[in-house]
């Protein structure tokens, strides 16, 4: 029998706490079938929820390995997490993997090279490249990972934080370096069982260029992670108010929808958790929903969705200076406008910051940049007959109360 639903704020959720993405799910596994995959989209959307509930019940006759990438400073510290966590795999009691009892004794010997190829001993300097030491490491296990046609998808969380660390604590050639092995990789296990998911709430793109390097290098198929449909963000709220025993009428479950703008699960869940602190016994109106949203959504400290989204602008892994200042003049412009922006009124932005044309002509690419990243980034939307919006009501209304 199933848990109640409840609220999971904060943490990534999982288990119980987790509302299934049977679609994005589905889309996923039938690209692993295919290819390599990346799997984009800003932070605090719930991708890591997805990746760890695949980890759960990967697809059949496959094992998923979650690996956080968001701490590490090299490319040997990623190649040993590889190792650790594929040898732990292996180690797993046959009986509880179907793909390890139909290998057989022939995981002893798989354990057994794994054991051989060994990361210590390297020395690594600061600000110089280190591909020389740890490629032929890496080597030895695409071998094994190749002959073996282990069935393993390797989920790589925070992949462009990565590179930004490598690149920060040794160079950009290092960054490349590391690309370019990844890409023999995945060219070499492409027609094998193994696969690589990469994540990243930061546009590779973005990053190979602030580092002056080929866009070339981001040549992955991808996916982006999507908010829940009306219908499934309904149903969230209606599963979790019951989990939770908060009086929530289907009215007022549509108004926080509405306002919201929407269906983030974070963003729902902690609407949900603003009912439950100031309005739960009594049954929220639509009435109390709009000033809850006003009050604590917009105005409150614990929307952290909105407030990460707001200050993330401030962090140097984004925009140079110029970029950040036009992106920061966009979006205040934007959440005060009536109407959806289209390329002149960016233009005339642009026009503002750089007045002398010759030098705004230098900077051509500055513009489609600042607003690639504003849509990769989760900021804006870009309809269909090509005006930007802000991506929620929520952002814009948080977004013009903190630059008021």
């Amino acid at each position: 029998m199933s848990q109640p639903a409840k609220l999971k704020i904060g943490s990534p959720a999982t288990g119980d706490h987790y509302f299934p993405r049977t679609a994005i799910r589905k889309r996923l596994i039938r690209a692993l079938n295919r290819d390599h995959m990346a799997f984009l989209g800003p932070r605090r959307t719930g991708k890591t929820s997805i990746l760890r509930d695949l980890e759960r019940y990967p697809p059949a006759n496959t094992s998923a390995l979650y690996l956080d990438l968001q701490g590490l400073r090299s490319a040997p510290a990623w190649l040993t997490l590889m190792l650790k966590e594929t040898k732990k795999l292996l180690q797993t009691p046959p009986d509880k993997l179907a793909w390890l009892k139909e290998a057989g004794k022939g995981t002893a010997s798989v354990l057994k090279r794994i054991e051989q190829i060994s990361v210590t001993g390297i020395k690594l300097t600061p600000g110089q490249p280190a591909v020389d030491l740890w490629e032929p490491i890496a080597d030895e296990f695409l071998t094994l990972l190749r002959e073996n046609e282990l069935p393993i998808v390797f989920m790589l969380d925070e992949f462009p934080w990565f590179l930004g660390h490598v690149a920060s604590n040794h160079s950009p050639a290092e960054v490349d370096a590391t690309l370019n092995w990844f890409r023999k990789a995945r060219q070499e296990l492409a027609d094998g069982p193994t696969r690589f998911l990469v994540t990243g709430s930061i546009g590779l793109t973005g990053l190979l260029r602030r580092l002056g390097l080929s866009p070339a290098a981001n040549d992955f198929d991808s996916i982006d992670i999507e908010p829940l449909t009306d219908k499934e963000a309904l149903q969230f709220l209606e599963e979790r108010a019951e989990g939770e025993g908060i009086v929530l009428s289907a009215a007022a479950r549509r108004r926080i929808l509405a306002r919201l703008g929407v269906g983030w699960p974070l963003l729902l869940a902690t609407f949900l958790s603003e009912v439950q602190e100031h309005a739960a016994d009594k049954g929220p109106t639509v009435k109390d929903i709009d000033q809850l949203y006003e009050d604590r959504m917009v105005r409150g400290n614990r929307n952290k969705y909105c407030q990460e989204m707001f200050t993330r602008l401030t962090k140097l892994d984004m925009f140079s200076s110029s970029e950040r200042r036009l992106a920061e003049e966009i979006l205040r412009d934007l959440c005060r406008s009536p109407r959806a922006f289209g390329n002149e009124d960016f233009d005339t932005i642009h026009a503002r910051l750089v007045p002398d044309a010759a030098h705004r002509s230098l900077l051509a690419t500055e513009l489609d940049y600042v607003l690639e990243t504003l849509r990769h980034d989760g900021y804006l939307v870009r309809q269909r007959d090509g005006l930007h919006t802000f991506a929620s009501h929520i952002l814009r209304d948080f977004w013009r109360h903190h630059t008021a």
